[in-house]
């Protein structure tokens, strides 16, 4: 029996549709768009994930690489990685969430933080780029 105010995928989809950010709803995961690229949130025994994908160059991938480590380094609670395929690059938040209450205070911090550590990112990417002609 679920709890009166515990999270469930429908709560937090009528979030997302209440803040416009226009979710669409899978199976296990809730799609919706941040920065112009597609966001995945998922959520599972109380932990939050918000993870962010981007295609790159497979060729730069090794830059990348660089970039998403020294990103991870500087920005709170965010992985920055670059996936096994080595074109795509993903940005991860996560936080323990039971409650929609909980939802929508850390929701916001997370997308901020993401958004901080893509722009970090893009930074460090037009540095190496810099330095490596």
């Amino acid at each position: 029996m679920e709890k009166r105010n515990g999270l469930t995928f429908r709560r937090i989809f009528r979030y997302l549709m209440e803040e416009r950010y226009y979710p669409q709803y899978e199976k296990t995961h809730i799609l919706f768009e941040l920065d112009g690229n597609m966001a995945v949130l998922e959520y599972e025994e109380g932990i939050l994930s918000v993870r962010l994908f981007f295609s790159i160059d497979e060729e730069t991938s090794v830059l990348f690489i660089l970039g998403s480590n020294s990103v991870m380094a500087d920005t709170k609670g965010v992985k920055a990685v670059v996936l096994e395929d080595g074109d795509t690059i993903m940005f991860s938040a996560e936080f323990m969430c039971d409650n929609i209450r909980e939802f929508r205070k850390f929701f916001p911090i997370a997308l901020q933080n993401i958004s901080h550590a893509l722009d970090e990112h893009k930074n460090m990417m037009k540095e190496i780029l810099e330095d490596s002609v």
